[in-house]
């Protein structure tokens, strides 16, 4: 009986072992797995001096002049990635390989490409999924901004309106939201 008890603890044992190993597998996948949709765009880590009207501002696709019509991102739970970006005048051009977190970066290896993509990554509080990249923008300092009127503008030739901007380094975010 002792022997028959022990085969029983033994089984039940190697069961509760095998089915916690299980739990592993059927854990939710990550926030970054799924298919993705570019919405928009923001700018973020603006300079002080310019950060009144530029910081967290958003965009839409036609307002950024990047050309991208669509851009659909499909990061899979096996590690691999394939998506389509659609420019203006151009057709879309497909793209796969694998992606990686790596801390606060989500690094994409093309299979077409020599240089991999990388982008910080950002969870906030709309679950939608932020890309950003360091860019330099054309920005006027928020203390001219706050002195000139659109007469003085208009009174302007090119060369001194544009003398007004500065180059600003800078994130800019891909707005991703989730397919359904």
């Amino acid at each position: 009986m002792k022997r028959n008890l022990l085969v029983f603890v033994m089984i039940l044992s190697v069961g509760l072992i095998t089915s916690c190993g299980d739990d592993d597998s059927d854990a939710p996948p990550r926030h970054e797995v799924g298919v993705w949709d570019l919405k928009n765009y923001a700018t973020i880590n603006v300079p002080s001096e310019y950060a009144l009207r530029n910081e967290d501002r958003t965009y839409t696709l036609n307002e950024v002049n990047l050309g991208i019509e669509e851009y659909i991102l499909n990061l899979k739970v096996d590690g691999t990635f394939d998506r389509t970006i659609g420019f203006s005048g151009i057709l879309p051009q497909d793209d796969s390989g694998a992606w990686i977190l790596d801390d606060d970066d989500l690094i994409l290896d093309s299979d077409d490409f020599d240089d991999d993509e990388e982008f910080g990554i950002e969870k906030n509080e709309d679950n939608d999924l932020w890309l950003s990249i360091p860019v330099q923008f054309l920005l006027i300092r928020d203390v001219v901004l706050d002195t000139i009127s659109q007469e003085y503008v208009d009174s302007l030739t090119n060369e001194e309106f544009e003398a007004l901007f500065d180059p600003v380094n800078l994130d800019l975010v891909f707005l991703f939201e989730k397919e359904l």
